[in-house]
């Protein structure tokens, strides 16, 4: 049976050139500092992402969850997205790990906060609410639709954060295709944070990994709470040999998985049933909203499956499509002509 697999682009694919780089990688004990494939690696992503120094990490929810641990304190309170990674699929570690309070907000169709209701949230001072002391979003938005943050929207957010004393981080897991979508280096759009963290198993098509980026001595405190999660490995030049082709050879072709994502969309959008906001559709991710008298969302998923066309449901009437290198033109249009028969299937 043929699979089409768009539930996320973490199911990539290594290249063959990651697989001889693997092979060939000069390796040695991270834990001493003496991995030089992985030092590179790193070396090369703080460059990236125009930061001193950054730190390679099992995955992006550890990454995430270092960075906050390292601008705050058990007790402290953070604002964020409602539908922020770090707030609905992180499972709960920022409370559980970090000891930190959630302030999750609304926020538009495309991932925006309201400046004024984000500044209404922030405390300094009230001794029976938790000091606000850091702020998080996501760039790109992956739950708004994969919307991106501009520049300008991310210096506005600076501006804020500087004026109350806050810390700012970003979940840029996917930040090299805001970059692309916007035709903007990725030291633009991470100039205003703190700290960065991205990831290279997603659109990058590495096997396994994530980067943490920051000061010098936001490094070298995010290394004491990497090991402390246990995230502190060994021969990681394996998988920091991949990294480097991520970042040197991969980046370029992420406008054909957007323009892949704008194909299916505009698919779906004629399907009935669905419901697209298309503005949202700005990079590699379709979040869309299908119901029907015969047939809901979660049945839809449930039959594309077995048909071989593979999305994720969420809840409500909600479910989300992702493309990536492994997915081409001819597999959109299959997945689209098999949408299309099941829920003709359920009109008749």
């Amino acid at each position: 049976m043929r699979i089409v697999d768009l539930r996320s682009d973490t199911v990539t694919t290594l290249t063959d050139k990651m697989h001889l780089a693997m092979k060939k990688a000069e390796i040695g004990d991270d834990g001493f500092g003496e991995d030089r494939t992985t030092n590179k690696f790193e070396d090369l992503a703080a460059g990236r992402v125009g930061k001193e120094d950054a730190l390679f990490v099992p995955s992006g929810v550890m990454g995430n969850l270092i960075a906050i641990m390292v601008h705050t304190k058990p007790g402290d309170g953070l604002i964020c997205d409602r539908n922020a990674h770090i707030n609905s699929m992180a499972s709960g570690n920022t409370a559980a790990v970090a000891g930190i309070t959630t302030c999750p907000l609304e926020t538009d169709t495309v991932g925006n906060f309201d400046k004024e209701e984000l500044e209404s949230h922030i405390n300094l001072d009230q001794i029976s609410t938790p000091k606000t002391t850091l702020l998080v979003y996501e760039n790109t938005n992956n739950l708004a639709g994969g919307t991106v943050v501009t520049p300008e929207a991310a210096y506005e957010l600076s501006m804020i954060s500087k004026k109350y004393g806050l810390r700012i981080h970003l979940d840029g897991a996917r930040i090299f295709n805001s970059s692309v979508a916007q035709g903007v280096e990725v030291a633009e759009l991470t100039r205003y944070c703190d700290s960065v963290m991205f990831c290279i198993s997603k659109g990058l098509s590495s096997p396994v990994g994530s980067i943490l980026a920051g000061s010098k001595d936001f490094i070298t405190q995010a290394r004491r709470f990497r090991k402390m999660l246990g995230g502190g490995m060994r021969q990681t030049g394996v998988l920091s040999a991949c990294g480097i082709i991520s970042l040197e050879e991969m980046v370029g072709r992420l406008g054909e998985d957007h323009d892949n994502a704008r194909l299916l969309a505009e698919g779906l959008a004629k399907i009935d049933g669905f419901y697209i906001a298309m503005e949202t559709v700005q990079t590699n991710i379709i979040r869309f909203t299908f119901n029907l008298p015969k047939l809901n969302c979660r049945k839809l998923i449930e039959d594309l499956e077995r048909r071989g066309v593979r999305a994720i449901y969420f809840n409500g009437n909600f479910g989300r499509m992702v493309t990536h290198k492994e997915i081409k033109r001819a597999d959109i249009l299959y997945a689209l002509e098999e949408v299309q028969n099941i829920v003709a299937s359920h009109q008749r």
